[in-house]
């Protein structure tokens, strides 16, 4: 008798294989017989009824061009009437030495005769049009030919009948066939199913049992009763496996006893360092269910914990938004995320930065969500203050820097006296150091109005084409006189974005500037537009110096400036920042690759 597990399972398996094993042999037999019947029925009848419609087919097409001869008078209605006739003889040697059935020969010899003489008649008629014209040629063709042509393709009919009778006779022996396979197969298959599935189920059940019983005591230890002992039924592998569970249930109720008031211990410290967190925190069930509050969530939102524990998140905490972002961090299973934002309680405005942990069991399952409220208010308030300051500062720089660059275009334009040429040139040097503090001062008033000020951006449809053709005129002259190869390639059929025209355009001018500038004569730029996944992305790719690796990760921060000693262009280190700022209140990303001395790739990217 087998005692092993291995064993037991061994044996199913061996009468399950055994018995479709028999059943694929009594098919493979049956089929076997089947296909000779079959091969039997078609071949030669098949062959006949073959090279009869081809035959037919032959004199159609040499009817036809008897006809365009008389006509067109073309020659290559005769040259097609005689390929036909080889085709014709072709198939017709073919059925002549396939000759299988009673009658048949007679069918071809009769063949064989009236297409010798459609032959001829054809030879008669190009006498007839040669000497008496179409007229006569075509009396002649409805006198004599097409009664010929009739008569052939009557034979060819009969011919192609008698095969196609003889499988009709004979398809009633291989219809028996195919039943007795069938019902052969079909028997055999019926006791191979009832005798595995009795089978099946007996020993399944027999096999099963120990593991059933062992998994109702597993789920009541796991419940807490750690006094279980699962029943020991067998004396197999599972016997064996229900033996060490019994002495680990044992094992375990010792170490609770042990343990229990330590975990009690750390359990309560663990509380007491979350209550005691100066910012808000909360956590929740699967369910978004209250589980606990600290003492600053509490006080902020003016709720007891004793009285919301067990309440769904939105019945206490009444922001849509805020439950929105804890739900879509659940929804998409990451483990951690955050995310600054700005909550409205008692008519005053905070900022926090919001993050979200997922606690998982050991099942990958989420048990608890952790939601914690960095308050940051005062910092926002302080960059705002930054950010006021700086755009006053430069919004008063900006009328005396207005009356200078007049002055100074006044007095270069010779209107309140000439100048010598050493008077010219400190005069430019002004003019050229004007010009770059004007432009830093637009650019702290643009990054000013794009970081706090999100209700400049005029958000419409807009077709990405049009903005990047848009700015390929405004610098296709300008590349061309330093001899740059600027062109674009974009894809077709892009789908319409929701965009602020302006400010998508002036990220792209941006990028051309920098490419211009930082590139030679013979280099070149290519504007790049496609469609990924849901997002359309947009390259400006140019073969110009490069920039060194140390300055990728932070050239989208402000007062950031590329040192290259072969160059000596300068800006104000705040466009790609201004960039970076436009594209992500798009909802987009912005990034650099490049290599020194091969050239610069600038994407972003912007959702459909």
């Amino acid at each position: 008798m087998v005692k092993s597990l291995k064993g037991k399972i061994t044996s199913v398996y061996l009468f399950l294989v055994l018995t479709i094993a028999i059943v694929g042999l009594a098919s493979v037999f049956t089929l076997y017989t089947l296909r000779k019947s079959v091969d039997g029925l078609m071949i030669d009848n098949y062959k006949s009824i073959n090279a009869s419609n081809n035959m037919m087919e032959a004199i159609e097409i040499q009817n036809v061009e008897i006809i365009n001869y008389i006509r067109l008078g073309k020659q290559d209605a005769i040259s097609s009437y005689y390929e036909n006739g080889d085709n014709f003889y072709k198939w017709f040697n073919i059925e002549r030495n396939n000759i299988t059935e009673k009658g048949e020969r007679e069918y071809v010899q009769s063949i064989q005769k009236t297409y010798i003489e459609f032959l001829k008649l054809f030879s008669k008629l190009q006498e007839i049009k040669n000497s008496r014209g179409t007229e006569k040629a075509l009396e002649y063709y409805d006198s004599s030919i097409i009664p010929v042509f009739t008569k052939i393709r009557q034979q060819l009919r009969d011919l192609s009948l008698i095969n196609e009778q003889v499988m009709i006779n004979s398809k009633d022996g291989v219809t028996e066939d195919a039943n007795n396979s069938m019902y052969i197969i079909l028997s055999l298959s019926i006791i191979a199913v009832v005798a595995g599935f009795f089978f099946s189920i007996f020993f399944t059940n027999k096999f099963l049992k120990p593991i059933y019983l062992l998994t109702e005591t597993m789920k009541l230890v796991k419940e807490g009763d750690l006094n279980q002992q699962a029943p020991i039924v067998s004396e197999d592998e599972i016997g064996s496996l229900a033996k060490e569970f019994n002495n680990m249930t044992k094992r375990l109720q010792v170490f609770e006893e042990s343990t229990l008031g330590k975990l009690m211990d750390e359990k309560n410290k663990s509380i007491a360092i979350v209550k005691g967190i100066s910012d808000p925190l909360i956590v929740l069930d699967r369910n978004f269910k209250i589980m606990l509050l600290n003492n600053a969530c509490e006080q902020f939102f003016k709720v007891d914990e004793d009285i919301v524990i067990g309440k769904h998140f939105l019945e206490v905490i009444r922001n849509g938004d805020l439950f929105d972002y804890i739900w879509n961090v659940y929804d998409s299973k990451e483990k951690y995320s955050e995310k600054i934002m700005n909550l409205k309680y008692d008519e005053r405005e905070y900022y926090f930065n919001v993050s979200i942990t997922m606690i998982e069991d050991t099942y990958s399952d989420v048990n608890e969500i952790i939601v914690f409220l960095k308050n940051i208010t005062e910092i926002k308030q302080v960059e705002k203050m930054k950010t006021d300051f700086v755009s006053s500062v430069s919004h008063e720089f900006k009328t005396p820097l207005t009356s200078l660059m007049m002055g100074t275009s006044l007095i270069m334009d010779n209107n309140v006296g000439i100048l010598n040429k050493k008077q010219r040139d400190i005069m430019e040097t002004i003019k050229e150091d004007t010009d770059k503090l004007l432009n830093l001062v637009n650019n702290l008033l643009e990054l000013s109005k794009v970081e706090y000020d999100k209700s400049i951006f005029e958000i419409k449809d807009c077709n990405i084409e049009e903005i990047i053709q848009s700015c390929f005129k405004d610098f296709y002259k300008c590349a061309e006189a330093k001899k740059i190869h600027l062109h674009y390639q974009i894809e077709k059929n892009l789908p319409i974005i929701s965009v602020d025209f302006e400010k998508l355009s002036w990220v792209i001018n941006n990028l051309i500037t920098n490419s211009l500038k930082f590139t030679k004569e013979q280099d070149e730029i290519l504007i790049t537009a496609y469609k990924g996944e849901d997002k359309i992305y947009v390259s400006v790719r140019d073969t110009g110096i490069g920039i060194p690796d140390e300055y990728i990760t932070k050239i989208f921060d402000k007062f950031i400036q590329v040192k290259d000693k072969d160059s000596d262009t300068r800006g104000t280190g705040l466009g790609l920042a201004i960039a970076k700022q436009i594209v992500e209140v798009h909802g987009g990303q912005i990034w650099c690759e490049s290599e020194l001395g091969e050239g610069s790739i600038f994407t972003f990217t912007i959702p459909v």
